[in-house]
């Protein structure tokens, strides 16, 4: 038996080694028929050709194949099973020529069939076309519209004086179809020159878009004004929980409900005392049981244009992507900025009384969000994020506001519906210019 089994693939490896070219088509020779082009739709920076197939199954895919305005070819491909092809990579709107091969089991192609395409405005330069470079606190806020949601390269620059060249000073990958990003880190109230590029998958750049840009001076706002807000009716110091029998509470009840063990002095007031990192039985930290969303609310104790808030996590090696440590946050802003806030709608899903600022998620060094197994585990570099903690960029606001509210969605521990909130610290910026 043994001796027959190396009989045949001795047999086997023979006929292999006879090939001249195992990797050459095997399928029909004969040239297919050509497909019909019915129609065509176009839009931005691309066409869709659609076309009949014929009846012949010696068919195995269809090739388009077309030279952009820059003079490069190129050649996409569809499964005989579908009825159009995708052909793109314009760089400029206009009429362009694109030919269709019908193409064989055994790589034959037939002659070509030849359609117009007019594809329209490219996505980058529909971006150029609205771009719009703004300043905001120590620098620039870039807005312009993606309508197709194509993936675009930001370049800003900054004209460097000395040299009289301009440096690039920030890159950013973008695909969404409105498209905000801020480039800081420049000089307050002193006009300089900014440029940004536009670049797509293709290579294409718009043309320069420049403008002459003072930043907006921002400033730590002065944590002796700030003081808690506490919404719901809450009685006394917030022991009485209210009935919540088919009511979505949407204000700040848990966050005014504190922890306590013994030892601990954990207040709402340690929330801004401060103190980044200090003592993890002096922070702010609520009932273990709390379900999650929670809120707190602050009124700053003047008006203000708000730029970045930054927030610590409790100073506690069981707690640091850990536990309480929050992970999602999303930051309001009371469209209310009078001295009373009595005022305020408690309400913060109504998007009259409350201004959505921006949600944030607070991601470890690698970009994951998965909790540190142990205490002793964390790296280098998430020690570095908690030292310098977590910063949250704030969208712009035309008007000053006076109250602020935080609404932590999740935290890194294994619960996602319940559990207690820790924070150490939080730092909020901006200008009352």
């Amino acid at each position: 038996m043994k001796r027959k089994l190396l009989c045949i693939i001795a047999g086997a490896l023979t006929v292999a080694c006879g090939e001249d070219n195992v990797n050459a088509p095997t399928g029909s020779l004969d040239v297919p028929l050509q497909v019909t082009v019915t129609h065509v739709r176009d839009y931005s920076g691309a066409s869709v050709v659609y076309y009949d197939r014929p009846n012949d199954k010696n068919i195995k895919y269809v090739k388009a194949v077309w030279t952009t305005d820059d003079g490069i070819e190129y050649n996409q491909t569809a499964s005989y099973y579908t009825d159009s092809i995708i052909v793109d990579g314009f760089g400029k709107e206009g009429s362009y020529k694109v030919k269709l091969f019908s193409v064989s089991t055994g790589e034959v192609s037939s002659d070509p069939v030849e359609t117009t395409v007019n594809p329209e405005r490219p996505p980058y330069l529909v971006a150029y076309d609205r771009l719009q470079i703004l300043p905001t606190f120590l620098g620039v806020r870039v807005l312009t519209e993606n309508e197709t949601g194509a993936k675009l390269t930001f370049t800003t620059f900054k004209l460097d004086t000395l040299t009289n060249e301009y440096i690039e000073v920030g890159e950013n990958n973008l695909l969404s179809p409105h498209i905000e990003y801020n480039n800081r880190g420049h000089a307050a109230d002193t006009v300089q020159h900014f440029r940004v590029v536009i670049r797509d998958r293709w290579g294409h750049l718009s043309p320069p878009v420049d403008a002459d840009i003072a930043p907006w001076f921002e400033k730590e706002l002065p944590k002796s004004l700030f003081n808690e807000v506490a919404l719901c009716n809450l009685s006394g110091d917030g022991s009485t929980v209210p009935d919540q029998t088919g009511y979505r509470l949407p204000s700040n009840f848990w966050g005014h409900k504190m922890h306590s063990w013994s030892g601990s002095d954990v207040a709402f007031r340690y929330l801004y005392n401060g103190v980044e990192l200090g003592s993890s039985s002096q922070c702010y930290h609520t009932k273990p049981a709390a379900p999650l969303p929670q809120h707190f609310t602050i009124d700053l104790g003047a008006q203000y244009n708000l730029s970045r808030i930054v927030m610590w996590p409790r100073n506690d090696a069981s707690n640091l992507f850990r536990g309480g440590h929050p992970q999602i946050v999303r930051v309001y802003a009371a469209a209310y900025n009078g001295p009373d806030p009595e005022e305020l709608v408690d309400d913060i899903y109504d998007p009259d009384a409350w201004l959505d600022l921006g949600i944030f998620y607070f991601a470890r060094a690698d970009g994951s969000f998965d909790p540190y197994p142990g205490t002793a585990d964390r790296s280098a570099e998430d020690n570095a994020i908690i030292t310098a903690g977590h910063e949250m960029l704030l969208g712009a606001t035309n008007d000053k506001v006076r109250y602020i509210r935080i609404q932590v969605i999740k935290c890194f521990a294994a619960s996602t519906t319940s559990g207690a909130v820790m924070i150490s610290e939080i730092t909020v910026f901006g200008s009352d210019k």
